[in-house]
């Protein structure tokens, strides 16, 4: 067995010889393998002094220490001795420089690897081979943000100016046939609108329905082509933290971008609006975005632009109208012009709420008190009058307007609700078909 194969089992090695036999039998054995090609000798050596780096304990390092105090007694074996060590050392650096260099390579080449990964992922987060997903999302989504215009009648100083352009704001095309949804803000006492396409297109705009409950409205163009419609996603997936970008035609400026995360969830803004709940973001939402898109990472719609709220010690707080909310409504608009939502037709005043204290006084019960009823509405033909006291519906108790409120929200227009009643003393059941206070 060689030397190089008896190497490899260090423990039987290591038991059959003294380490002076080892260097002596490694020194002889790369003298005689002349045919040895130069590079299995660096490879040799650099196995070798692996090994050998492990023989020099502190013990062998002190023994040599010791023996280079001793007085000199031969001039040829200090000289063979010397270059022996010589050798020895020799191949010990070069075998750790051998293994440095290759352990250098190995570390490049890993970080070679790791760059490449690193490219990858940027790339296959914008879909493109841009650094920033930003771009591709702008790239993917401006087709489909339009510029909204409208004109009216404006008075100033007593004259009406008819045609005046009363302001611009963004809009979404929704499908390919050419509606597209805006905020109701926007189209809001507008005679006529223009609309124009990313590619400066402009186009008359018919206002096909609009609902100010909700700030949605949706225009209709024809531009005798398809059009490039949004890819719409789901806000319920939304995480707080995650990117989202606006764009939209602020201040006049078309085609703006700006990005940022979704800084919270489910928001209500109670002097925007009481019915939908909104999507809070710090990116940059300024007169002009309404009714533009905000994106996700995806390049998917998830919200209309708002609003922005401004105050003197509020900054980077805009708000989109969720997406999932939107749909369903803009559905209505395109299919009867108008949102459907429940309708009863009483009017409650809150001074007129009877509570414990005055139910056990005048020994009624405890409700809410009808202040007016609408003409031709569904509680006039039902038979309920001003004065009476509504204290149920169907199985629920109502004690405040918001009991009554909750409970026509969650009914659909056409359902029946049975109203219990005291009137002068006396218990009144009266049944309403609820109507549609859209239209």
């Amino acid at each position: 067995m060689s030397w190089k194969e008896d190497i490899n089992d260090t423990t039987t090695y290591r038991t059959n010889h003294t380490q002076e036999e080892i260097l002596d039998g490694v020194f002889r054995e790369e003298m005689q393998q002349s045919t040895v090609t130069e590079a299995e000798k660096a490879k040799a050596r650099m196995e070798d002094a692996v090994y050998k780096g492990s023989l020099h304990t502190e013990e062998h390092i002190a023994n040599h220490a010791a023996a280079a105090k001793k007085p000199k007694k031969n001039g040829f074996a200090v000289i063979v001795a010397t270059g022996l060590i010589c050798s020895i050392v020799g191949g010990s650096i070069g075998g750790v420089v051998g293994a440095n260099i290759a352990q250098s390579k190995y570390e490049e080449m890993n970080y070679t690897q790791s760059d490449t990964d690193r490219d990858t992922a940027i790339q296959l987060v914008g879909n493109q081979s841009e650094i920033s997903p930003v771009i591709a999302i702008a790239k993917k989504v401006m087709p489909s943000v339009v510029g909204v215009h409208t004109y009216g009648t404006y008075s100033y100083w007593g004259r009406q100016i008819t045609n005046m352009e009363l302001g611009s704001g963004s809009g979404v095309i929704y499908s390919e046939d050419g509606y597209i949804i805006t905020n109701y803000h926007v189209i809001e006492d507008a005679t006529s609108v223009v609309v124009t396409l990313s590619d400066e297109q402009e186009y008359e705009a018919v206002i096909i329905g609009a609902d100010e409950a909700s700030d949605l409205a949706v225009l209709k163009i024809d531009a005798g082509r398809k059009l490039p419609a949004a890819e719409f996603g789901n806000s319920s997936e939304l995480q707080i933290g995650e990117l989202v970008v606006a764009i939209g035609n602020p201040l006049g400026y078309d085609n703006t971008v700006t990005d940022g995360i979704v800084s919270g969830l489910n928001r209500q803004l109670s002097d925007y609006t009481d019915e939908m709940t909104l999507i809070q973001t710090n990116a940059a939402i300024n007169s002009g975005n309404s009714g533009g898109a905000l994106v996700n990472g995806r390049g998917e719609v998830i919200g209309i632009n708002s609003a922005k709220l401004v105050a003197s010690n509020a900054e980077g707080m805009g708000f989109a109208l969720s997406i999932d909310e939107v749909k369903p409504l803009v559905e209505q608009l395109i299919t009867q012009g108008h949102v459907s939502r429940p309708y009863m037709g009483v009017t409650i005043d809150s001074q007129y709420q009877v509570d414990e204290e005055t139910a056990e006084r005048y020994e009624i019960p405890m409700g809410i008190m009808i202040y007016e009823v609408a003409e031709n509405s569904p509680a006039k033909r039902a038979g309920l009058r001003a004065g009476d006291i509504i204290y149920k519906v169907n199985d629920t108790l109502i004690q405040s307007f918001d009991d009554l409120s909750e409970l026509i929200d969650s009914s659909q227009v056409g359902d029946t609700l049975r109203v219990l009643a005291n009137r002068d003393g006396k218990k009144v059941v009266c049944d309403v078909v609820l109507g549609d206070g859209g239209k």
